[in-house]
């Protein structure tokens, strides 16, 4: 894909979104705010991540980069609009490539600095600006929708992490992104988030069963509702349990409306690696 400025993607006309909610049920497709951002996005979103590990994921394994990137194309061809990336997933390239001749504007695109030691190549462990710049020249783009904090779970984080914060701010200033915030791993990372005014945004592991969470799921729904409260954007992951509810179709259709029905999640991010699965996800949300 060759460079885009701000509003638009070299190219031809992006797809139309779906429309309205379906009387009596759930659109995956609707279009809903994220937080206060200014940011609206579909309800369902494209997770690039499974099992991924220094720029090597479940999707590139086992499609390899021409048919991860058809994938994504396919993703959006469906109706969905939010892709969620990562430096440490290894997923800018194959936006770049997945969406050539799209409205830039038709796409949220949401990526993860990683600030920790590890998880990317030595020589890319830059400070937040000079990485952005890095990743919009992966994504061959000019401005990413948000950019979070990859991976955080200590409750001090804004006093450990200040710096990063800092250069966030600096790149939605200059216009790079257009909003920032963290990926939660932990209940008392979240907890810390509640009030804190420099985040626009969160990603946190939510679903009813509790799996890959570190707090009773109650508990952390409960605080979510909090952080949507004070105009946060909050983005779900996890929901399927990192693959653990796969072979369980009541529970994935437990989760899905546990989310869906909370009050407080706005977009439901899904890691896939298959079209049977993105397929699959819809016809559930639509039929709860």
């Amino acid at each position: 894909m060759t460079s885009c400025r701000r509003r638009t993607f070299l190219g031809g006309l992006a797809a139309t979104v779906a429309g309205p909610c379906f009387a009596g049920t759930y659109d995956p497709f609707e279009t809903v705010a994220l937080g206060k951002t200014g940011i609206r996005t579909t309800r369902l979103g494209f997770g690039t991540g499974v099992h991924s590990v220094n720029r090597n994921s479940e999707l590139l394994r086992k499609h390899g980069v021409d048919g991860a990137v058809k994938l994504l194309r396919a993703a959006y061809d469906l109706g969905i609009r939010y892709f969620d990336l990562a430096d440490s997933y290894g997923s800018h390239q194959l936006a770049a490539a997945a969406f050539t001749g799209l409205k830039r504007e038709s796409l949220t695109l949401g990526s993860k600095y990683w600030w920790a030691s590890g998880g990317i190549p030595a020589a890319d462990h830059t400070d937040v600006v000079t990485s952005i710049d890095r990743f919009l020249k992966e994504v061959k783009t000019d401005y990413l929708d948000f950019v979070e904090l990859h991976c955080v779970s200590s409750p001090d984080w804004p006093k450990e992490l200040e710096k990063h914060m800092e250069g966030l701010a600096k790149a939605k200033k200059a216009g790079k992104i257009r909003a920032h915030g963290c990926s939660f791993h932990s209940y008392s990372a979240l907890e810390t988030a509640v009030g804190n005014d420099w985040i626009d945004l969160a990603h946190v592991r939510l679903n009813p069963f509790g799996r890959n969470m570190t707090t009773h799921p109650d508990r952390v729904i409960a605080k979510v509702r909090e952080f949507h409260a004070a105009g946060k954007g909050v983005v779900a992951m996890k929901v399927l349990g990192v693959g653990s509810l796969v072979n369980k179709p009541d529970g994935i259709n437990r989760s899905l409306r546990w989310n869906l029905e909370s009050g407080c999640v706005d977009v439901l991010n899904i890691g896939f690696t298959q079209l049977s699965e993105i397929d699959d996800i819809i016809r559930r949300i639509r039929t709860l």
